[in-house]
């Protein structure tokens, strides 16, 4: 039986993603967004990596089916429901989970980085 190997991600170089967020979505400013995914189990729905961005403010629509657990390593935001209602703030040390379906707003007051772990659902 052959066992799976224990992943260390400095031993691994990423997939990096850059992208700002859609025009439509945009609040305030136009943040580069930069992920680098260093894990992925499709079978069990699984993916983790790190984020980073500067300063922004856009609206975030998580899918029925997915869940993100994420910790803040640097920075500041705040996540708040879709009208700006009950909003919430993560410093650096912080974490949060982002339920399904989550719709709402996410405002990077501080440049940030944060390390994430999404599970969806597959069928």
């Amino acid at each position: 039986m052959q066992s799976n190997p224990v992943i260390r991600f400095s031993d691994i170089t990423p997939e990096t993603t850059s992208q700002h967020p859609n025009e439509a979505n945009r609040i305030k400013g136009n943040p580069l967004r930069i992920a680098r995914e260093y894990f992925a189990n499709d079978t069990h729905g699984v993916r983790a990596g790190t984020w980073e961005a500067g300063e922004g403010v856009y609206r975030i629509a998580l899918g029925a089916d997915k869940h993100e657990l994420f910790h803040l390593l640097t920075g500041r935001v705040i996540i708040s429901e879709p009208d700006g209602g009950n909003p919430r703030q993560f410093v650096a040390g912080d974490s949060g989970v982002i339920p399904p379906g989550f719709a709402g707003i996410f405002e990077i007051v501080e440049a940030a980085s944060k390390f994430w772990v999404v599970t969806e659902l597959r069928n």
